[in-house]
């Protein structure tokens, strides 16, 4: 029996024996582990709730068209093994098995007794039993510190603290969080950044609120709108990230019809990690050169509007989006101040 941990670290295609059991918990461990298997062999994925033993039998008995060998993964494999109404078969097609590897995956944890029982001691003879473990909170915290540092974005160990005491230290929540931050776009996250950008969202985020109004969702902007406001986030934060995201959206638009790739594009204003390149993708397709030009005009024009004009700012920015979403260019500055001609400079 080994961990995950230590199987991943030696994970190689010599090393990979035909039948694999993994147990336990923490799947994002195994989504992992997933990642990393993928880089050494094709990987398909089968759900055990789905399957039966004669789909079981055809899929490895079914060759590749573009590989000799695959790895085959088996979620949920406790719903395929309990519906079995014996095991001989399956052990005796796993025992002649050639070209595959097989990962058999339990979504809970086996005890010393139940991997002496039948299926799992069979499948231990014939290959790893591997469980995923718990990781001691140190390693939880080392694990998202060095996320966001790749993605050269620095914490402050309050702040770092308030996120894994607040989910707990559960992975796949973490996972959730960070990349929440990481779209965020800042390079230092602060405490209070923590609690009213991520945790301090009950019902839609601001990243909804970006969704809808780059895809031109409608009621979700609005709703989003709303949530945010609620939950005590200042407009001029909401303002600042929104103008954030419009320039490099302008600016990786006007890169791509100069002839760049539209990745490099991306890179060229530090998006970099696969969860925002896959959002600023969709933003970009939706969304002209000229629609974002305006855009990014008509948020300056209501920074302008709160800053020096004194504009209550939650109802500008509330003005901002209605008006936005019915394709209405609003003036986001008082009228009477004498400046009605006043210029901006464009991107």
């Amino acid at each position: 029996m080994i961990s995950l941990l230590e199987y991943q670290k030696n994970l190689g295609k010599g090393q990979i024996k035909a039948v694999n059991l993994i147990y336990g918990e923490e799947e994002y461990l195994v989504k992992n582990f997933l990642d990393k298997l993928r880089e050494i062999i094709p990987v398909r994925i089968l759900w055990g709730d789905e399957l039966s033993l004669e789909g079981f039998v055809g899929a490895i008995s079914t060759v590749g068209m573009f590989a000799k060998e695959e790895a085959l993964f088996i979620y949920r494999a406790e719903e395929f093994l309990r519906d079995l109404k014996t095991y001989k078969n399956l052990i005796d097609h796993l025992e002649r098995i050639k070209g595959k590897k097989v990962f058999f995956y339990l979504g809970y944890k086996l005890s010393e007794k139940d991997i002496q029982k039948e299926p799992f001691l069979s499948l231990s003879k014939l290959g790893d039993i591997i469980y995923t473990g718990r990781l001691d909170k140190k390693k939880v915290r080392d694990l998202v510190k060095n996320k966001l540092q790749k993605e050269g974005i620095s914490i402050e160990d309050s702040a770092l603290d308030y996120l894994l005491e607040a989910t707990s230290y559960q992975l796949m929540t973490l996972k959730v969080e960070t990349d929440k931050l990481i779209l965020y776009g800042k390079k230092s996250i602060t405490l209070e950044d923590i609690k009213y950008m991520v945790l301090a969202e009950p019902e839609l985020s601001i990243f909804d609120l970006v969704d809808g109004l780059f895809l031109r969702d409608y009621e979700k902007a609005l709703k989003s709108l709303t949530s945010i406001l609620r939950s005590g986030t200042h407009p001029l934060q909401v303002l600042s990230l929104l103008i954030n995201y419009v320039l490099k959206l302008y600016t990786a638009k006007t890169l791509v019809q100069e002839g760049w790739d539209m990745e490099k594009a991306l890179s060229e204003v530090d998006v970099k990690h696969k969860f925002q390149v896959l959002n600023f993708k969709k933003y970009l397709k939706a969304n002209s050169l000229e629609d974002l030009r305006l855009l990014l005009r008509n948020l300056y024009l209501l920074d302008i509007g709160i800053k020096v004009y004194y504009s209550d700012p939650t109802q500008a920015l509330r003005e901002f989006v209605i008006e936005y979403m019915l394709h209405e260019e609003g003036t986001y500055y008082s009228a009477d101040t004498g400046d009605e001609d006043r210029g901006i400079s464009e991107p």
